[in-house]
């Protein structure tokens, strides 16, 4: 306002903001001109007509000028006369106009508009209160509007004005009272002034909020008429106060008053409540103070304090805005109610309302939640701290009937969320096993399920499901993990929740990809895009199954740029969750196509120590995958010996790792035992195709190097078949090009998947063989001194042998190790981990 010293500016806000104080001091500003006429025309007292309200303003504009000739009033004219008045001044006049809504008609604004036309430098400052400046100035042209957002204390100025009176408090302390006052200029200064009687000690943050709280409900109580029309608006304001956000509907399911839109326009022009301007349909709010005290005084009323919050309750869920709900029904200290929309709609709660089920549940007194046990493991969850009695899967019974008994019992919902939560916290602390025997336990009950607890359950079943299912594919039960993560998608389709859509398509792709099955892969991929991403601390786990899935797609498809790419995804999804070693194994799959398998080493070693390594008692996928992984990427290194330690440490609990194990052998020079491995393995126990693609070719060339062509073709026909329809031409990758020609030429017919990896530019992932280094005792015991930088004269004497008997040990030991010098040898043998091997 202080930029312009003419033009009209309005002051559009309830009561309460300061609208005249303001007016003041922009006058005080002008400074430069301090000759300047200035008339406030004070609001009128009631409804007025333009004419009369013209006549008024002439009047007071008369009176500021009886030291100059006034021409005669025009009692029929009195717009006229006003601007014959300003024109016989010679410095331009500024006026204050206050509530021009008390103004019959939209006249008025026209007509200052006019005046200020045609009188150039005149100044003026209209004031609203009860109507918008929609309505009073339609067309009219505005230099400057301020409205009830303008004129609110800020974070920061509420600050300056706490220290400018000498209140010296933490910032937030004073952030939490204007956010509590709506930064409400009357409201802060009664707020102001109850600070500043409490004394410096007792200035703590729950004091001072205590007693703000208490200063609002004397303000409010204070002020509040005691008959007539205006009490029937308090009494409408002391119903409508439970609601959080008010809107005409919801003010109708509180209040049988029949203009409920009429009573929101006067309370807030009264600046009792507030225009949410975020909202798309009409909206308004009260300070969070100023409705506690509506609150209290309703209780002290006698009303009946929890009716209003029950009818918002009923009316939250029936639009199913559950958040809203669970408020309510924590307003109104109803924790039956809590209790039973937490139970019912946890699921749809969970995404974007986490901090809200967390106060819920701290806020139900103990001894309510004692008789939930489902809650009470929701509560501890969140808490991190379960409690040991509360761990009852195991009593569950292991029948399928008799737990398709309990799905038909009153107990199975709650059962099903308790049980869900056991083998979270179980999965969680890598007790992998226990927590799928819960779960499949779990899935028998659902399958008891009547048609009303399925209907209870609502959005919640498919959200237990998608748990269920990431339980299975952690312990490599991908077949059981198929099942549930697709009845979660298509649940989630029928009834919500949104983030399980996201969540359960991902990691149903990833599925597929561990598998070995790119064609659905890639449609769970598809399937996957079409939905949303998901915020909040949801949304790392929601995306990362997909993320892994894209990774190991581009893989099998021998497409490093598409690689490369999903890597740089998989990169910035943090934290990786449960399936931090499936996106580590991810990682050591794309540094095989890169042919760095170096680099594979370091993220493999950086993610587990991050992560650790699983109870090796525990059946555990990722821990597999990772130990195949190592082996791995230590033969694509060349390090042949390493490998084999690996694999002789290695548990064959999963084909992965066997596999893995068999090329070790045979790149080592062991065909017949890798040979044997593929063969001991059960595929139908766990026929995972990419694991069994690299068998059959582990097999076929095993059988080449042993002379056993012919014996090739039939592995060789399984693999063919299996690439066709599998679409993992990865696996070609970790053999020979020239070995894949021998075995393609000899076969009947072409196969369209081995000509495309033919003329794809993928590499060999390892090489077709790795030298085994095998030293004698004596040969042995010459590395190890020279790896400790004994002088050669003194290794002999410490060996007792001769120096002539100890060069042939070195010319022995460099040949083997292709050295020339003892700085390569032991060079050579720490890359072949022969020092501290103890090898014979």
């Amino acid at each position: 306002m202080t930029e312009r010293p003419a033009g009209l500016t309005v002051i559009d806000s309830p009561r309460g903001f300061g609208k005249t104080e303001l007016a003041a001091l922009w006058l005080t500003t002008l400074g430069t001109v301090p000759s300047r006429p200035v008339v406030w025309v004070p609001a009128p007292s009631k409804r007025m007509t333009p004419v009369d309200y013209w006549n008024s303003a002439h009047a007071l504009i008369q009176d500021s000028l009886e030291s100059l000739k006034a021409p005669p009033k025009i009692l029929d004219d009195p717009v006229g006369a006003v601007e014959s008045l300003l024109h016989s001044s010679a410095v331009p006049f500024v006026l204050v106009f206050n509530r021009i809504d008390l103004v019959e008609g939209d006249e008025v604004g026209h007509q200052l508009v006019d005046l200020i036309v045609r009188l150039p430098g005149l100044k003026v400052i209209v004031t609203l209160q009860d109507r918008s400046a929609t309505d009073l100035l339609d067309g009219v042209r505005v230099d400057e509007y301020l409205c009830a957002n303008d004129l609110r204390y800020t974070l920061d100025e509420s600050t300056i004005l706490f220290a400018d009176a000498g209140i010296h408090l933490p910032s937030g302390i004073v952030h939490s009272i204007c956010e509590r006052v709506a930064g409400v200029p009357v409201l802060m200064k009664v707020a102001l002034s109850a600070v500043a009687g409490l004394s410096e000690p007792n200035r703590g943050r729950e004091r001072v909020q205590k007693r703000v709280d208490q200063a609002i409900l004397a303000y409010v109580s204070r002020t509040a008429p005691r008959s007539g029309k205006p009490r029937e608006l308090f009494d409408f304001a002391t119903t409508i106060a439970a609601a959080r956000t008010v809107t005409p509907a919801i003010a109708a399911v509180v209040s049988d008053d029949l203009d409920v839109t009429g009573k929101l326009d006067v309370l807030e022009s009264f600046g009792l409540i507030f225009r949410d301007g975020r909202a798309g349909e009409p909206a308004w709010y009260f300070a969070p103070s100023v409705r506690l005290a509506f609150m209290q005084i309703r209780s002290e009323q006698g009303a009946r304090f929890e009716d209003p919050f029950l009818a918002l309750v009923g009316h939250a869920l029936a639009t199913s805005d559950f958040a809203s709900a669970v408020h309510y029904a924590l307003d109104g200290r109803q924790w039956l109610r809590v209790l039973d929309i937490l139970e019912r709609h946890w699921a749809d709660l969970l995404v974007d309302h986490t901090g809200l089920i967390r106060t819920a549940l701290q806020s139900i007194p103990s001894d309510v939640l004692a008789e939930n046990p489902s809650i009470l493991v929701g509560r501890d969850l969140l808490e991190s701290r379960l409690r040991p009695q509360l761990m009852n899967g195991d009593s569950l019974p292991t029948e399928p009937a008799e737990l398709r008994a309990i799905g038909g019992s009153s107990r199975a919902c709650s059962l099903l969320n308790v049980g869900t939560v056991q083998s979270v916290v179980l999965r969680t602390s890598g007790k992998y096993q226990r927590s799928t025997e819960i779960t499949r336990k779990l899935a028998h009950v659902v399958y008891g399920l009547g048609d009303e607890s399925l209907c209870a359950l609502g959005s919640q079943l498919p959200a237990l499901r998608l748990i269920w299912g990431v339980s299975h594919q952690l312990t490599g039960d991908l077949g059981d993990a198929a099942v549930e993560l697709r009845l979660a998608y298509h649940g989630a389709v029928q009834h919500g929740p949104e983030f399980v859509l996201r969540h359960a398509a991902g990691n149903a792709a990833l599925n597929s990809a561990l598998i070995g099955d790119v064609t659905h892969a890639t449609e769970w991929l598809q399937l996957e895009s079409t939905h949303p991403d998901v915020s909040g601390w949801l949304g790392p786990p929601s995306h990362m199954g997909g993320a892994i899935a894209r990774a190991l797609v581009a893989y099998d498809s021998v497409d490093r740029n598409a690689g490369a790419v999903a890597m740089d995804v998989l990169a910035e999804i943090t934290p990786p969750g449960d399936l931090w070693a499936f996106a580590a194994y991810a990682y050591t799959r794309f540094a095989l196509l890169q042919s760095d398998p170096f680099w594979g080493l370091i993220s493999l070693q950086r993610a587990v120590a991050t992560h650790g390594h699983v109870d090796p008692c525990e059946r555990s996928l990722g821990d597999a995958l990772l130990t195949a992984a190592r082996i791995d990427l230590l033969l694509a290194s060349g390090e042949g010996t390493k490998a084999l330690e690996e694999s002789v440490a290695a548990a064959h609990t999963f084909a992965v790792v066997t596999v893995s194990v068999a090329r070790a052998h045979l790149l080592t020079g062991a065909p017949s035992q890798a040979l044997e491995l593929c063969r001991e393995i059960d595929w139908s126990e766990q026929y995972l195709t990419r694991f069994r693609l690299e068998s059959l070719l582990i097999e076929c060339a095993a059988l080449c190097e042993l002379g056993r062509i012919p014996a090739a073709a039939s592995p060789w026909e399984e693999a063919r078949g299996l690439l066709e329809t599998s679409g993992v031409l990865s696996a070609l990758a970790t053999v020979p090009r020239d070995l894949i020609r021998q075995l393609e030429e000899r076969a009947e017919g072409s196969s369209s998947a081995v000509a495309t990896f033919l003329e794809s530019e993928a590499p060999q992932m390892y090489p077709a063989a790795i030298v085994r280094v095998q030293l004698t005792k004596r040969e042995m015991d010459v590395l190890v001194e020279l790896g400790l930088g004994i002088p050669i004269g003194e290794i002999a004497r410490k060996l007792f042998v001769s120096n002539n008997t100890l060069k042939s040990h070195l010319r022995a030991l460099y040949r083997k190790l292709g050295a020339h010098s003892r700085e390569e040898a032991v060079a050579a043998a720490h890359r072949h981990n022969l020092l501290g091997s103890g090898q014979d």
